[in-house]
């Protein structure tokens, strides 16, 4: 049995009015359109600038991608409350192995409401967002991309940004599970190379690395016939307006298709690759580290 992923998750249990077994990818939406309103009355008191980043073109998603960016969106909206409130606001909860329903899904971002409700009381904002339509035709691609869009607005209003060091242990994860797929003898583990210390990295170089690492592992899971996430990967791939939150974001992404991957191959548990972690994580750090990921999912993609 594979080790769970451990998410910081509010210790408070959110409310809804749906039965779980009715909610659809229609009414997590409604309720990310909620929050993004809630976000903006949020952010239009603080002063803050608005996000004008372009949407992710999502093609195909799966819930799994949607419940990993939530639990992202629930990190930063969790990390706003306790900026602004001073109270310790987070708890833990395993993320499941098995399949995920939008019933979680909404779980999540209903947390994250609570969050953003705090704030709101915090600022003495009386008002709320008027709430929008169910658009029953709605897919988890339109939760995934709607999901982001909030995520990087609540980038603008946190204090305590996302760093490499962040994006670091998403990718040393995810390095870590691909090894496990790479691995036939528990005893000696196998493990990607780690390439060669490159200085002068900028996040959107390390974008595009875990973007082409994103692209090994979808081929890799076409091939075993996985249901997996399919962005458009040539306009992310000309961006250059990137922050170390945008790569955390993509990180996300590809551990979540990494770990259902590996978990369909039946991957075997080993450590964390052993690699001494820099003790100042910058871009160029996290560079290589993606570069060693890289080189794992290009073996993997051989033995397909």
């Amino acid at each position: 049995m594979r080790n769970l992923i451990v998410a910081l998750l509010s210790l408070a249990v959110a409310s809804t009015t749906i039965a779980e077994d009715e909610a659809t990818s229609a009414h997590v939406y409604q309720a990310v359109v909620q929050l993004g309103a809630e976000v903006g009355l949020v952010r239009e008191v603080m002063g803050r600038p608005e996000s004008t980043t372009d949407p992710w073109i999502v093609v195909e998603a799966q819930p799994r991608h949607v419940f990993y960016q939530a639990l992202t969106l629930l990190r930063k909206a969790n990390r706003l409350a306790v900026e602004l409130t001073e109270e310790q606001r987070v708890g833990l909860l395993p993320v499941p192995e098995g399949d995920i329903q939008p019933a979680l899904v909404l779980d999540v971002i209903n947390r994250a409401s609570m969050q953003i409700d705090a704030v709101r009381n915090e600022l003495g904002i009386t008002y709320r967002a008027e709430p929008p339509v169910l658009e029953v035709d709605r897919q988890p691609s339109d939760v995934l991309r709607e999901i982001v869009q909030v995520s990087r607005q609540l980038n603008f209003l946190i204090d305590r940004k996302f760093r490499p060091e962040d994006v670091y242990g998403r990718l040393e994860l995810a390095a870590t599970y691909v090894a496990g797929a790479l691995t036939d003898d528990d005893a000696a583990p196998v493990y990607g190379q780690l390439p060669p210390f490159e200085s002068g990295k900028v996040p959107a170089d390390v974008y595009r690395r875990v973007l082409e690492c994103l692209e090994l592992a979808t081929v890799i899971g076409e091939r075993r016939g996985v249901d997996v996430l399919k962005l458009n990967l040539r306009r992310e791939l000309r961006r250059r307006d990137i922050a170390p939150a945008d790569v955390y974001d993509l990180a996300t992404t590809l551990l979540s298709e990494v770990a259902y991957l590996t978990l369909v191959l039946e991957a075997n548990d080993v450590d964390a690759p052993p690699i001494e972690r820099p003790r100042h994580i910058f871009p160029s750090h996290v560079y290589q580290i993606a570069g060693m990921l890289q080189d794992e999912l290009a073996r993997l993609e051989d033995r397909m």
